[in-house]
């Protein structure tokens, strides 16, 4: 097939769980045999920096941002249009165009548009099979992180629900087909956007050696990875080091607590005021502190998405304790792949018994295993390539006028 990739930003280097997604999902197509062509912006920073994506894509395209000055005026002039500033900033006729004139003549088999932002690139007048990567419904995680919000921003929060349901309304019917991470996103949001078709495509992960799996474990060390800006994580972290921490910290002295992600925000900071607690901020791999840890915890309370956390502890060989909203998306079984609980005390017993070293060696394994039969790369790819065959046949001339 011939793929066109529509991205609101460079997929290297890979920042974000957008971009991982992204990067990984045109080098197996790649290597599959599919010919891949990208449009997206030009980096500002760093434009000469593809990594390897010249070798995976026929042809890469990439558009200059619209100059600062237009960027203030669309946020200005759409600030009660659109539901997110990141929407307005990345408006651009240029953008369109370019889109537009690729798709014309159906050139492409399949079209991806990347995350809630790529929406607004699709022409209007386009019958090919094009796809929404969403990955995580925008409107639904915010409905569901308000609670975890100041009382003071619930309005303005509400507000911004209210117009991301539309635009999911606006846009979701216009694509062949909206694609989450886990099937029970796809189904809650397809309950909420009627007329909507979704699907699911699996995160993957990159499988560890089994050399660099072997490591000397640090005793008494737990981990929590995760962006620490990120209302869910934060919640996350507060929740642990205030209801469950303390419980583990009186049954095993010499538990730790490492609090790894990117630009912590004063909640989180705050903790490291316990000396048994560690807030390391930015690391260049997040990989290093699990391959230490006796146990990595994910203690988050909103079930959307994937906690691709958990994969990365298990790819590891790092026993998991979650909450029962951790293994959303996930599906690992409870006691043979990882443990989960929302009760704070039992939570406190499993990471006690991990740390003690009971059934350690059981859950490391099984876990591992866990993520190469169910989350690798290659099945995420073959899942999708299996999605785009089908709407091909659905949307070429043949099979409309059959």
């Amino acid at each position: 097939m011939k793929i066109l990739f529509v991205a609101p930003y460079l997929p290297f280097p890979p920042q974000t769980g957008s971009a991982v997604i992204m990067l990984n999902h045109i080098r197996v197509l790649s290597s599959r045999h599919h010919e891949v062509d990208l449009i997206s912006y030009k980096d500002r920073r760093n434009s000469n920096d593809l990594g390897e994506l010249p070798r995976w894509c026929n042809k890469i395209e990439l558009v200059q941002r619209p100059p600062r000055w237009r960027v203030l005026l669309y946020l200005l002039t759409r600030l009660f249009i659109d539901p997110l500033p990141e929407i307005s900033r990345l408006r651009s006729h240029q953008m369109r165009r370019i889109v537009a004139e690729s798709l014309s003549g159906r050139r492409y088999d399949a079209v991806l548009f990347q995350t809630l932002l790529a929406a607004q690139f699709r022409p209007d007048e386009y019958s090919g099979a094009a796809i929404w990567c969403l990955e995580d419904p925008p409107a639904l995680k915010t409905k569901k992180m308000l609670a975890m919000c100041p009382w003071y921003s619930r309005p303005l929060h509400r507000r911004r629900i209210d117009r991301l349901r539309r635009y999911d309304l606006r846009h979701a019917k216009q694509f062949s087909c909206v694609t989450f991470v886990n099937s029970e996103d796809a189904a809650e949001y397809r309950n909420a956007v009627p007329g909507a078709c979704t699907e699911f495509v699996p995160h993957g992960i990159t499988e560890e050696s089994s050399s660099s799996a072997v490591v000397n474990r640090r005793n008494g060390m737990i981990v929590i990875t995760g962006n620490m800006y990120h209302v869910p994580n934060i919640d996350a972290v507060d929740f642990f080091c205030r209801d469950i921490f303390p419980l583990i910290c009186e049954r095993q002295p010499s538990a730790n607590l490492w609090l790894v992600g990117a630009r912590p925000v004063a909640r989180v900071r705050k903790w490291a005021k316990d000396p048994r607690i560690k807030v390391t901020g930015f690391v260049p791999d997040v990989r290093t502190y699990l391959r230490q840890a006796m146990v990595s915890v994910c203690p988050v309370r909103l079930p959307v998405g994937t906690q691709t956390k958990i994969l990365e502890a298990l790819t590891c060989g790092t026993p998991v304790v979650t909450s029962s909203a951790g293994n959303h998306g996930i599906g690992a079984i409870p006691g043979k792949d990882l443990y989960v609980t929302d009760d704070p005390r039992e939570f406190a017993t499993y990471v006690v018994s991990l740390l003690s070293a009971e059934n350690w060696n059981e859950l490391s394994e099984n876990g591992r295993r866990f993520v190469r039969d169910n989350f690798s790369w290659e099945r995420s790819a073959e899942k999708l390539e299996k999605l785009m065959e089908r709407l091909v046949r659905a949307t070429t001339p043949e099979s409309i006028t059959a």
